[in-house]
């Protein structure tokens, strides 16, 4: 069901299997396909230059300043994807919304059940957007919304807690929803994505390890501090996410770069600054509006 990468079979020495891996899915079998041939040249220019010009220690992850900016986006990604108010509900939405005055047990499973439906289709559709938004785009999007709708969420329970109010309650659930759809835009699926691509092949396992050691940390925070927080401090701990939100929205909009319909050989470009860089020949000879991503 899922072909082999033909970058990982060019750096294992078979390049034969690799091309018609790019004829079949590429080329839709045409073997004389000009795109298939420049793609396919591409991909031996880079994996030679960085064999030969480039590590793959775990030091290289922070040699270069694009290497370091690759990191940072890494990091962030995985921290940002679980430290965003989203671990409150998926961990401990019974507390979230007794506090909102909703106890019963069966409401609540109901709620839950019906939230879990509104993740499972808001990210599964994301994931079709990535080539239509854009990635820049659709983290900046997600990012914003969650920061609006946990703000209204946050300010809706405070009113609940004070006067008892129950549209405020109504509120709190409803902008519980709209925050999940927020995040699930590029938080969710689309994220792990766009770690893997701006990621040079020498070095993309281990970026990808840290993607996920910085999830698990993160997934650490929200087991251990999250319940003694939200005990302790009840609604008002949501102001923490509410600034927190505001600081990865300047990091998405300051350190986000834009991978939109660029072949992964030329992603580089984004971050090296180096025209002189193997695998920056596709895009002035193709049309990639055209023939469509070259993932």
């Amino acid at each position: 069901m899922v072909p082999e990468s033909p970058r990982y079979l060019v750096a294992r020495g078979n390049p034969e299997k690799a091309k018609q891996i790019l004829i079949k899915y590429h080329g839709r079998g045409d073997t004389d396909c000009e795109l298939v041939n420049t793609e396919f040249r591409e991909i031996q220019d880079t994996i030679e230059h960085e064999e030969t010009c480039e590590g793959n220690g775990w030091i290289d992850l922070v040699r270069s300043p694009g290497n370091r900016r690759r990191l940072l986006i890494i990091l962030t990604l995985g921290f940002f994807s679980q430290l965003s108010g989203n671990g409150l509900v998926s961990y401990y939405i019974s507390d979230v919304l007794t506090g909102a005055g909703i106890s019963d047990p069966e409401t609540q499973l109901e709620i839950n059940g019906i939230l879990m439906i509104v993740n499972l289709i808001s990210a599964v559709g994301s994931s079709f957007l990535m080539d239509k938004l854009g990635r820049r785009p659709l983290f900046i999007y997600s990012t914003t919304g969650m920061l609006i709708s946990f703000s209204v969420w946050t300010i809706c329970a405070a009113r609940f807690v004070q006067t008892g109010a129950k549209p405020a309650a109504n509120a709190e659930v409803a902008f519980i929803f709209i925050f999940y759809i927020c995040y699930n835009l590029a938080w969710s699926g689309p994220m792990v994505g766009y770690a893997v691509e701006i990621l040079p092949y020498r070095i993309r396992a281990k970026g990808v390890t840290l993607l996920f050691l910085a999830i698990d940390l993160a997934l650490f925070f929200n087991s251990y501090v999250n319940p003694i927080a939200l005990g302790s401090m009840g609604w008002k701990y949501y102001i923490v996410y509410d600034v927190w939100l505001a600081i990865e929205l300047v990091v998405v909009f300051v350190f986000y770069v834009e991978t939109r319909k660029t072949p992964l050989e030329e992603i580089r470009k984004y971050f090296d600054k180096d025209d002189t860089l193997p695998g920056l020949i596709l895009s002035p000879k193709m049309d990639l509006a055209e023939k469509g991503p070259l993932y």
